[in-house]
């Protein structure tokens, strides 16, 4: 045979192969979006697009013609789906399943009809339906987690964006459950039912000036701080470059060496503290706003149902037990710190007060600052460690032996997931978002056991 005809010889079974495809391609679609009894517009497009991917887009209008005639031939597909089992290589069987995955997601949950259609064609290609059903939960797992990622990207830019307005707002749906807890603790106990405004408008006023006289007293004292840091500071690095001397004479030639000062100097004391006063600042200057948005949740709310009362009673028990073990660590640190003579005791008890509401490191910021400043103060070595001493075995006895006694399962959170949370809403709110990422997380625990879709993102938050 000649060159000329071997080449039109395989034209013509290459032409063959591609008329069969073109077939199966056309019969497969056609049963899969007639398996639920009717053609929709968003599937014309779909396979539409796919012909027009595969450069077979001649096939669109014989697939309305086909429609038309109500439907394909059945024994036609089977032939057709013999032959592609026999001739297609694997890759090429899988990625058809793959489309006729993604045929059924483009409008939506698969249905039970059109999931039957799809392992019946699979298992007739020589597809495997576990196989086959892994190709489907790819696609609609992949498009889940996409479109998650998406969402959660363009509500924390939202949340980012906004943060000078839902920050307060927040903060305010948190008291506002605190308030509603107090009055109806006071209602039941008095019986003033009639007069239910008095009890909310008495505990909004209580709370709000103690939170306001707090925050105050924690600037005002962080202010002084602010002032007469540099002082303590430089005493600090000389009694250490002493202490690295004295080290040296005696032969401890490893101490000098070892460039304390220099760490010394790294620690991030003073941002620490200038961040923790520039944000009860900046709160002070939102608490106007905290206000209006308190008193409209409380005396516009007349009752928690559903889940605003799950959200009510697990924030607001969290947040009160939080509350009153916060109290009694500060009130540690006030009397120690008062006892041992160490300077500005009420910021420091202020300070170990609004630092435990944050999980896990709250408790350790606040115990370095005033640690330090003893040694500063303090001539006694001694006296130093037994400050140091008192200081962290009062956090480690109230958060460690204490706390968890009195939360029990209030929270109902992973650690790991709070933590996780810590570092989230800390990087979008900054500090204000570390004070309120236990609550949130908690908050989200909640609203997501409410949701099929968010059925699995509440089983990673919640504790076991």
């Amino acid at each position: 045979m000649s060159e000329e005809g071997q080449a039109g010889g395989a034209a013509a079974e290459a032409t063959n192969a591609s008329s069969w495809q073109d077939d199966f391609f056309l019969y497969a679609f056609l049963s899969l979006i007639q398996a639920d009894r009717k053609v929709e517009r968003r599937e014309l497009v779909w396979i539409k697009r796919f012909f027009q991917r595969q450069r077979r887009a001649e096939l669109y209008p014989r697939l309305l013609e086909a429609i038309e005639a109500d439907g394909y031939d059945p024994a036609a597909l089977d032939a057709l789906l013999s032959k592609a089992a026999e001739r297609l290589p694997t890759a090429e069987k899988r990625r058809f399943i793959y489309n006729l995955a993604q045929l059924c997601e483009s409008k939506g949950e698969m249905g039970d009809e059109e999931y039957a259609s799809v392992l019946d064609l699979a298992q007739r290609l020589g597809v495997e339906e576990t196989e086959a059903d892994a190709i489907i939960t790819s696609v609609y797992n992949v498009n889940n987690t996409f479109l998650a990622i998406i969402g959660v990207l363009a509500m924390g830019f939202i949340l980012f964006v906004t943060r000078s307005v839902i920050v307060p707002f927040v903060i305010a749906l948190f008291l506002a459950m605190i308030i509603n807890k107090v009055e109806g603790l006071v209602t039941r106990a008095l019986h003033w039912h009639r007069f239910r405004w008095i009890n909310q408008l008495a505990a909004m006023v209580l709370i709000m000036t103690a939170l306001f006289g707090l925050l105050l007293a924690g600037f005002v004292s962080g202010k002084d701080i602010a002032t007469r840091f540099p002082f303590y500071q430089d005493k600090l690095v000389a009694g250490v470059n002493e202490v690295q001397r004295a080290a040296a004479a005696r032969g401890i030639d490893w101490l000098e060496g070892a460039g304390l000062t220099e760490q010394l100097s790294q620690l991030p004391i003073a941002s620490t503290v200038g961040g923790f006063v520039s944000s009860l600042l900046s709160f002070l200057g939102n608490f106007f706003l905290v206000m209006v948005f308190t008193g409209f949740m409380v005396f516009s709310i007349t009752r928690f149902d559903g889940v605003l009362q799950e959200m009510n009673e697990k924030i607001s028990a969290y947040i009160s037990i939080k509350t009153m073990v916060s109290a009694l660590t500060g009130t540690g640190v006030y009397l120690i710190c008062l006892a041992f003579g160490v300077d500005f005791a009420l910021f420091w008890a202020i300070f170990a007060f609004l630092l435990n509401f944050i999980p896990s490191v709250g408790s350790i910021i606040a115990t370095i600052p005033p640690i330090l400043l003893a040694a500063v103060q303090l001539a006694s070595p001694g006296t130093v460690v037994v400050f140091g001493a008192l200081m962290i075995g009062l956090q480690m006895g109230i958060g460690n032996v204490l706390e968890p006694r009195l939360m029990g399962s209030k929270l109902a959170v992973k650690p790991l997931a709070i933590l996780l949370g810590l570092i989230f809403w800390g990087f979008l709110w900054g500090i204000p978002g570390m004070f309120l990422a236990a609550p949130l997380m908690a908050l989200m625990r909640v609203l997501t056991s409410y949701f099929n879709f968010s059925r699995s993102v509440e089983q990673l938050l919640a504790a076991d």
